[in-house]
């Protein structure tokens, strides 16, 4: 095993559910990077994030720490400075800190406080150090003009693809491997895409990969038997007149903006291969939670609890020093990145982490799983009903009304979500509830 303390690349997407990739199933959506990490390290085949929306889950990752204890419990609110966290520890280890992408974790004082090198990205294609270029400013603008603004905008973005910002985070982070990080220290890169989150729109050659027609459909659910809430979600989002064509162009585009992070996400591996540090640097791959893209009549992120919402891809290699070319079948969380980075990292966990490390299971040493995962939604506030509803978008493409899950409203409701290898218990403060044998409604 390699004993000096090993580079840590953390690679995150955002609003990605597992099941975009043939890794986990799809029948469609090869990603030949992806695969090629999985070759060499640890596929976990349920692994899930502890709040399905961007803040409150990148929040929880980096303090390893549920949204409940650090009461960052909705998009809106962001870590509290006096959180530990994983930069901050690694620094205060001797590694160098960096983060190339989206944020929406850290106030600007903690980010320059535990970040040595920054460069944001938004989404769109802004990304700094190109917002002034007039292509890039193009690009930008055709995606906030006609996929920005209603439930399902989607399409192919006119612009070169090397103009847009996953491309574009890419050459970020090749430039920091080859000039910008200092030899002398082990680094902590978190390469954080906003991609495939909305807006759904890609440049060719990636936008032309799937053919709508090829794009298998979701599961469906009528809703009449759930809680009421997703009914609303269903509603305002406009999606009781969104069609199958519809949906599957979407769906398209979806695949397509994952294939454009996979080939961004193979020129970094190749820079690791060609500098001869792949041996030396611990490579995660995981998202922030999922998109339901059409599953149940949902699209983006909710407040509820379906796989398609909460399972995420996760990939961990350390080639030469721990597993490889395995699939794990145990259940873990985001809140378990933490310390698992640090105990591949030789640093001690702080006081107070609630994660649990899955360092050994990765170093093929004895482990003992998790038996239950656990998941949380919502803030304090009674959800809307149905017939409070009383102006919503004509159609999925009306720019007038701004999908759903983008309203403080939409997360009114708290509600904790319990699952195990063959159960989920979904619990809601104002009463609901949802019990799933999962072996026999898998969905």
């Amino acid at each position: 095993m390699n004993q000096k303390k090993p580079n840590i690349l953390l690679i995150q997407t955002d609003q990605q559910s597992a099941e975009t990739l043939a890794l986990y199933g799809n029948p469609l959506v090869r990603t030949p990077h992806l695969e090629r990490l999985a070759d060499s390290g640890v596929l976990f085949e349920y692994a899930f994030c502890n709040y399905p929306a961007c803040s409150p889950s990148r929040s929880s990752m980096m303090t390893g720490r549920y949204a409940s204890t650090i009461r960052v419990h909705a998009n809106h609110m962001l870590i509290d400075p006096r959180e530990t966290t994983l930069p901050q520890v690694l620094k205060e280890a001797g590694y160098q800190t960096a983060l190339i992408g989206k944020n929406h974790a850290f106030p600007k004082e903690t980010l320059e406080r535990v970040f040595d090198h920054i460069v944001l990205g938004e989404h769109g294609h802004l990304v700094d150090g190109y917002r002034d270029d007039p292509e890039v400013i193009a690009a930008h603008q055709w995606a906030m003009d006609h996929c920005w603004r209603s439930p399902l905008g989607h399409g192919t973005n006119p612009a070169p693809f090397r103009k847009c910002g996953t491309y574009l985070l890419g050459e970020e982070a090749l430039e920091y491997l080859e000039h910008g990080r200092n030899p002398d220290q082990p680094f902590f890169l978190w390469l954080s895409f906003p991609d495939p989150h909305t807006p759904y729109q890609v440049p060719e050659p990636y936008s032309s990969l799937y053919r709508p027609e090829d794009v298998p459909m979701p599961p469906r659910d009528d809703l009449r038997t759930k809680p009421e809430r997703q009914m609303v979600m269903h509603l305002m989002d406009a999606m009781d007149r969104a069609d199958d064509e519809v949906i599957r162009r979407v769906r398209a585009i979806h695949y397509g903006m994952i294939r454009f992070i996979d080939d961004t996400i193979g020129r970094v591996m190749d820079k690791l291969e060609e500098r001869g540090w792949t041996e030396d640097t611990v490579i995660l791959f995981l998202s922030d939670h999922g998109d339901s893209m059409g599953a149940h009549g949902l699209i983006q992120k909710h407040n509820c609890f379906y796989d398609s919402f909460t399972r995420v891809p996760l990939i961990v290699s350390w080639p030469g020093n721990g597993l490889e070319g395995e699939r794990c079948p145990h259940l873990v969380e985001l809140v378990d990145v933490m310390p698992t980075i640090l105990e591949l990292a030789g640093c001690t966990t702080p006081y107070g982490v609630q994660g649990k490390s899955f360092a050994p299971y990765i170093m093929g040493e004895p482990y003992k799983p998790r038996e239950f995962v656990v998941v949380e939604s919502g803030e304090d506030g009674e959800p809307m009903r149905v017939d409070d509803i009383d102006a919503r978008p004509d159609s999925p493409f009306d720019e007038s009304c701004f999908v759903w899950c983008a309203y403080r409203e939409a997360w009114l409701g708290k509600g904790k979500s319990i699952r195990t290898a063959e159960w989920k218990y979904n619990m809601y403060t104002n009463g609901d509830g949802e019990l799933y044998h999962l072996t026999e409604d898998p969905h």
